[in-house]
């Protein structure tokens, strides 16, 4: 079997320790390259990963930017979109996956053995999502514990006599997305985006496989902490207000009306999105819809980062958030 190399591509503006344990991970599956674009050119980030031959970390400066002919793109998902085209280009591997560094593959199989099954015709492979929900009762001393619910595929009024009122919260059940990420084969006329691929030209055909569950598979950690998913609702309505970001999706535009409406406010609608109850863990259970993979990053941090101890706590996410990004926390709040 053919034994394809890969890389991954991501562009960051994160806890530092969560792009360590994003990097750890790939290089511990065997990905050949790393592509960390930091989003702020001070990000200290740079320093933590100098010693890892196979992560290139590309400052997101003005210098960066006019090297695409243009300044600064005001949208986040247009920066995401145009340094993953840059990492496509740039790389030697023969595979690139572009996800987000709460975003981490899951595999039953090599993937290099995984990647070498795909027909040559096929331009990419989508990896199928799976997003991270705790457990009652759990003890929280890291940002990776918790089981998994994959998306819900019937008619959302199914899923809402299943799954409850709350289920018109979330596209198919889950808080993020439910699209899934693509590996793409170096070397095609496409435009990569957040995604899936796009053809260059409208006539153009895209081929693409869907990995099978048990090959292939990407735990998205969409609220690392209610903190953080309060923040990256609070991100997506501030960047809408200022007319940086896209029009945000149905479901989470609903989100961040409910985090102002809420009594008990965004931990309490956390826990009702985030913490299934054993009647909804038993109907996930069920539709085939519930994970509980062996994920633990740890031993690849001391692999890759031997100096010192990680500290992947939720209060270490949570005070680096305060530190770093109080201005956007307290948008949701304003009237």
């Amino acid at each position: 079997m053919d034994r394809p190399t890969w890389a991954v591509v991501s562009t960051v503006d994160e806890p530092p320790a969560l792009v360590q344990a994003f990097v750890a991970w790939y290089l511990s599956l065997g990905a050949e390259q790393i592509y960390i674009y930091c989003d702020n050119p001070d990000d200290p980030v740079q320093n933590l990963l100098a010693h890892l031959s196979q992560v290139t970390v590309v400052l997101c400066d003005d210098d960066h930017w006019l090297r695409f002919g243009k300044s600064r793109p005001r949208r986040h998902q247009v920066r995401q979109v145009r340094n993953a085209r840059d990492a496509y280009v740039a790389m030697d591997a023969e595979w690139l996956l572009h996800c987000d560094a709460d975003e981490f593959l899951s595999p039953g199989m090599p993937v290099s053995d995984a990647l070498g099954a795909v027909p040559d015709e096929s331009d990419g492979v989508v990896v199928p999502v799976a997003e991270r929900v705790h457990l009652r009762g759990g003890l929280d001393e890291n940002i990776f514990e918790g089981a998994f619910r994959r998306p819900f595929r019937g008619p959302a009024s199914k899923g809402c006599r299943l799954f409850g009122p709350d289920f018109d919260l979330t596209y198919r059940g889950v808080t993020g997305h439910s699209q899934g990420k693509t590996f793409v084969r170096k070397g095609r006329a496409l435009n990569l985006s957040i995604h899936r691929p796009r053809p260059v030209r409208p006539e153009q055909q895209v081929m693409l496989e869907r990995a099978d569950l048990a090959a292939l598979e990407l735990l998205h950690f969409d609220g690392l902490t209610p903190m953080f998913w309060t923040y990256k609702l609070a991100r997506m309505m501030h960047a809408l207000a200022k007319h940086d970001g896209m029009p945000p999706s149905e479901h989470r535009r609903k989100q961040a009306d409910a985090v102002r409406a809420a009594p008990d406010g965004a931990l309490g609608l956390y826990d009702r999105l985030k913490r299934p109850d054993d009647k909804l863990i038993r109907q996930l259970k069920r539709q085939g819809l519930w994970a509980e993979p062996a994920f633990d990053p740890s031993k690849a941090l001391a692999t890759y980062f031997p100096a010192e101890p990680v500290n992947m706590t939720p209060q270490a996410v949570d005070r680096w958030l305060q530190r770093k990004k109080a201005n956007v926390l307290s948008f949701l709040r304003k009237d």
